[in-house]
């Protein structure tokens, strides 16, 4: 979550915009109302949450591996039949339910983290939207403004022709010139539209209101560009799902070295009914050690083994690669970071 802080660092322009009517009056919905809106709705985050709850699951579900087992197994011969009440506690398994364990509890959280993640994805989109929004809504202002200025100067040629000053030729230059204006401003107003949808997709709801801006700095006097780069590789949420995934491969590793160690048992059982004829037919309860283990056919436990470990080198080139693409893009957002604060500073 703390990579988050650090990614609206770049992103808190938009932030600021507070949502307004065609009047101008503010309304009672912000945009951070609305992106919050989203962070507790959107689909991508509630597939998230499901996502939790089923490693939650899983891993309860892998703990009680550590308890006792109950079966009941009833066998029935041409005459007979017997039925067997069984219970085994594990003493020792060779490090199988450790790492059933422990691959539950990576799988958990790297659940945690693509919520992150999902949360950090939904964010940028809403800034995104966000910035096509404003950009289209300044284009459709300075161009309206433009056209009432041409149409202005439209009069005073107008009054010029009559005195015999300018040609009509002037005035069709002027008439082509807020033509071409019309048309841009259309194309404009179809993206100031296509933004507002988009606006309306993340948000969940229709959004009556124009967005506008405050104009309220966020700048940052001093950013330290090493420690920004060691938070992004300690937090950012892709990585954190990579270190997950190795740690889920790692435990990979240990049960199918575990394959090669029987587990040991203690059974307690109830039998009842005898399955052949020359079984006893009376009730009896034992209690009793059983040593268990199975390989697999031939050398397919070695070859887990190794299998598992090159899964492992291959979770961990992946999260160098996208180390590389993680900092890359914290390098281009931070130089235009630094180019949008020097042009507002030089103005």
């Amino acid at each position: 979550m703390k990579f988050l802080k650090v990614f609206l660092v770049f992103s808190g322009l938009f932030l600021n915009a507070t949502v307004a009517n065609a009047n101008d009056k503010i309304c009672d919905i912000k945009f951070a109302e609305l992106l919050s809106e989203g962070l507790n709705s959107h689909p991508s985050i509630t597939v998230s949450k499901k996502l939790i709850l089923g490693a939650d699951l899983q891993l309860s579900s892998a703990k009680w591996g550590y308890y006792p087992t109950p079966t009941i197994d009833v066998s029935r011969s041409s005459n007979n039949t017997r039925t067997t009440f069984r219970l085994d506690q594990p003493l020792w398994a060779g490090g199988k339910i450790d790492a059933i364990r422990d691959k539950a509890k990576a799988q958990k959280n790297e659940a945690t983290y693509v919520y992150a993640e999902s949360q950090y994805q939904l964010i940028e989109d809403y800034l995104n939207t966000l910035q096509k929004y404003l950009q289209a809504q300044d284009k459709i202002h300075i161009m309206n403004s433009g056209v009432s200025q041409l149409k202005s100067i439209m009069q005073t040629i107008d009054r010029m022709i009559v005195a015999g000053e300018l040609s009509t030729a002037d005035k069709n230059l002027l008439n082509t010139k807020i033509a071409d204006i019309y048309s841009s401003l259309e194309i404009t107003q179809a993206e100031f539209d296509v933004a507002k949808i988009q606006f309306e997709i993340l948000t969940g709801h229709e959004v009556e209101c124009n967005v506008s801006f405050a104009k309220k700095s966020i700048f940052v006097d001093n950013i330290n560009l090493e420690e920004l780069v060691d938070e992004t590789l300690n937090f950012h949420p892709s990585l954190k799902i990579l270190n997950a995934k190795i740690e889920a491969a790692k435990s990979d590793v240990d049960f199918a070295q575990s394959k090669l160690w029987p587990t040991l048992k203690l059974r307690g059982e109830h039998r009842k009914g005898a399955l052949y004829d020359s079984d006893s037919d009376t009730e009896e309860n034992l209690i009793y050690l059983v040593l268990e283990m199975s390989t697999g056919a031939g050398a397919s436990a070695l070859s887990n083994i190794e299998r598992s470990k090159i899964n492992v080198l291959k979770v961990k080139n992946e999260k160098l690669s996208k180390e590389k693409e993680v900092i890359d893009r914290l390098m281009n957002n931070y130089t235009r970071f630094i180019a949008v604060k020097n042009n507002k500073t030089s103005n």
